[in-house]
């Protein structure tokens, strides 16, 4: 039997984990890993697999990259600071490069939008959250071929990128950190629209400000700061 099957999109899709290039050295037993692996294709595609082990999937890529810094303390401080540096630096407490040592990092956790938000909206799911002690809370967008989704379910104008600004500084608000920090990281070269939507509000507190009008427990200086601490990163995509 073939490690792989082909999906009508000619998508090769493995199937086992220990069969995936980009996950067959990592610990795949892992629970939030293990969670991944419920979702699934519909039956007649790709044999119903598990969606992660497509070679197109995001989360095999985020897997790949992250994961083995949770257990390598000295791999997990460089590459964590090399990130936070290129993309934050002068945006975050001078506290968190002291914290990258005992970073915390969950992957794919489910976020609840701010109770003032007027419209219906189930959790948000970023790919990662980089818990920094107290000093701050990085969320971590990954796209790869498929690009940033420009609205949601019950709201036409709400991007993914503004939602997750809006999760993400009601998450660090109700748990005490001092600052928070949105990534959008794209592996590979495809021609999507990550960068131009994280352009809409990068360096544009007024826009942020305007997206969510119902965070009345956010001040002038809270727009500014989350429009500092937003940015997009182009990594190597690892399978080509």
């Amino acid at each position: 039997m073939s490690e792989f099957v082909v999906s009508s999109s000619k998508t090769r899709v493995w199937r086992r984990p220990e069969d995936h290039p980009l996950l067959r050295q990592t610990d795949t037993a892992h629970p939030a890993f293990q969670g991944k692996l419920t979702e699934r294709f519909p039956p007649s595609i790709a044999e119903g697999l598990p969606k992660v082990l497509s070679e197109n999937s995001e989360d095999a890529r985020t897997w790949h990259y992250f994961s083995p810094l949770l257990s390598d303390e000295p791999q997990r401080t460089r590459i964590m600071t090399q990130l936070i540096r290129q993309s934050f630096f002068g945006s975050v407490p001078p506290q968190v490069f002291k914290d990258i040592k005992a970073a915390k990092l969950e992957f794919w956790p489910k976020l609840p939008a701010p109770p003032s938000r007027p419209q219906v909206e189930g959790d948000s799911e970023p790919d990662l959250l980089i818990s920094l002690g107290q000093s701050a809370v990085i969320l971590v967008e990954a796209k790869c071929q498929s690009g940033v989704s420009e609205f949601t379910t019950f709201d036409r104008k709400r991007d993914q990128v503004i939602r997750l600004i809006d999760v993400g500084s009601w998450y660090a608000r109700q748990h005490g950190f001092q600052c928070v920090c949105l990534l959008v990281l794209q592996y590979g070269d495809a021609q999507i629209n990550a960068e131009k939507i994280v352009s809409r509000y990068a360096g544009q507190p007024e826009a942020i400000q305007k997206a969510l009008p119902y965070r009345d427990d956010l001040t002038g200086a809270d727009f500014s700061r989350l429009a500092s601490a937003l940015a997009f990163v182009r990594w190597p995509d690892p399978l080509f």
